[in-house]
Formats: structure tokens, sequence, C-alpha cells
């Protein structure tokens, strides 16, 4: 039987896309592996895998870009940036430009190059906004943030969490604002909007996060409270969170929050009480194998035993 030209040209094509297919596939696989290799802290494996996709595939985006995370996260910052930059040029669509700039960004902050971080990260807002794409518009303000309070610029840190505060869209984004703007307030001394903010964090907690997420914004708001020197509310937040903590079976938050009630009965005079909350946060500390914190608990019991000179 004799098979025609188009026959011969049709199983052809059909065999091309077949190998285009398989080969697809087999790259998309390495690429989950190589991303998971790199959220695993395998830094050595996700090199290696994305080499791999690189020889099959050279100038794959996605193979440059996590073989540059893990040169990065390797403190090998020359071929990081090198690799993100080869990405970057391979970037397909404005979300592509975006988050190439984002994870240049992130090398340069990782390495203290504040000033270049936040030029990425202005860059990826640029295309942010033709993209009208706010929610990695946020990410990006966040992020220069994060950069200033790197650079100890807490006011330009300030004003750029305020933006990005108006671009949250649900409560656990603007649980994430609340926090952010907290803590730099508290930097900044000033005391009553720090309280304000992690008070509206823990009500956004509450109603939209995990009981971890609560637990900690209202472990913060203690601690906020302290700096301040409001020291009966800084008990009061201390005590309503030791209280679900219990109701929980919130271990950890039980020994660290006893630890810090402890250490406010201390500086309020209220020594005996300190000691007895202070044994139970050891006691709690040691059956949950948290040896850091058991050992803090234990000078500062050490502490309230030395006579006072």
């Amino acid at each position: 039987m004799k098979i025609s030209e188009s026959t011969l040209n049709l199983i052809y094509s059909s065999l091309f896309f077949i190998s285009i297919n398989v080969s697809a596939d087999e790259i998309a696989d390495k690429i989950s592996a190589c991303n998971a290799a790199l959220n695993k802290d395998e830094l050595t494996s996700a090199i290696t895998i994305s080499e791999a996709i690189l020889k099959q595939a050279p100038n794959h985006r996605e193979g440059l870009l996590c073989k540059g995370r893990a040169l990065g996260a390797q403190n090998n910052y020359d071929a990081a940036l090198n690799t993100l930059e080869m990405a970057a040029k391979q970037s397909k669509s404005g979300f592509d430009e975006i988050l190439s700039h984002i994870f240049i960004g992130n090398l340069h902050k990782n390495n203290n190059k504040n000033m270049e971080a936040i030029a990425s990260y202005e860059n990826s807002i640029k295309i942010c906004e033709t993209e009208k794409n706010d929610k990695f518009k946020r990410i990006n303000l966040n992020l220069i943030g994060e950069a200033h309070i790197q650079n100890n610029n807490l006011n330009a840190a300030l004003a750029s969490y305020l933006a990005g505060s108006k671009l949250a869209m649900n409560d656990n984004e603007r649980a994430d604002s609340y926090e952010r703007l907290a803590s730099t307030y508290s930097a900044l001394g000033k005391h009553d909007a720090a309280i304000e903010y992690q008070l509206k964090a823990v009500l956004m907690q509450q109603k939209a996060g995990t009981l971890d997420d609560y637990a900690n914004a209202s472990y913060v708001l203690g601690q906020t409270y302290e700096k301040a020197k409001e020291y009966s509310n800084a008990e009061k937040s201390y005590s309503k969170l030791l209280q679900f903590s219990k109701d929980n079976g919130g271990a950890y938050y039980e020994a660290k929050t006893s630890y810090a009630l402890g250490k406010i009965k201390t500086i309020t005079g209220n020594t005996e009480s300190a000691k007895t909350i202070l044994v139970e946060a050891l006691t709690i500390a040691r059956n949950i194998g948290e040896t850091k914190l058991a050992s803090e608990i234990e000078t500062s019991l050490k502490e309230l035993d030395s006579p006072k000179r």
C-alpha cells in the first residue's frame, strides 16, 4: 500500500506537535519542581533543575527566574542579578514585567541596596498603573516601605504604607496594612496612632485571619501599649490573649503571653504575682520544647530573685 505525500505530512505534523506537547509538559513539571525546591530552601537542587530547564529550552523565562532567585538566596548577587535581568528580557506580558521587576527589587533589598530596590519597585508600579493592577501596585508600595525601613527612613516608609493601605481589597490585606502602619508609627514614637492602627489590625484578624494571626496581632497590641508605657492597657490586652490561648489550645501563645504579662507585673512592682506567672510560663515553654523562650523566662526569674543594690 502506497502512502501519499499528504498522509506523510499529516503523520509528521502529528508527531511534531506531540513532541512539542511532551516537551512543554516536561518543562512545566521541571518548573514546578524547581519552585518547590526553592520554597524548601533546597537551593542546590533548584539550580540543578533550572539548568536542566535551560538546557532543554535556552532563555526560558521561568527557568531563569527560578535560577536567579536561587542564586540570590545563595548570596551570589552578581550572578543572580544577571540571570534575573535575562529573565526580564523574556517577558511576554505586562504581568511578566511586573513580577520581574519585583524579583530584581527583592534581590537588591535583600542585599541592602535599597535605592536600587526602590527603583525596581517603582518601575513595577508604572507597569501596574498601565495594566490597572492595583493588587500588585499595593504589593510594590509595601515593598518600597520595607526598603525605606531598612534605610531607617521611617517617614518615607509611612507614606508608602499609607498609599498601599488605600488599595487594600479585603480584610486580610487591610490587617496587613494596619500592622505595617502601627509598627511604623510606634517606631516614630507616635504611640496614639500606633495603638489605633494595631487595634484595627486586631479587629481585621478577628474577622478574617487564622487563630494564630489573631493571637499574634493581639500580642503585638500588648507590646504597643507597653512601648507607650500604658501598662494597665498592656496588662488587659495580655490577660485577654492569655485566656484566648487557653480556650483554644494555643500553648505557645500561652507561654509567650504569660511571659509578657509577668514582665508587666514586674514593671508595675507586683513582684510576687510576676514570679507566679513566670514560673507557669516556664513550665509551659519547657513542656512544648520552646527552649529559647524558656531560657529568656529563666533569666527574668533570676533577675527577680537577685538582691537589689
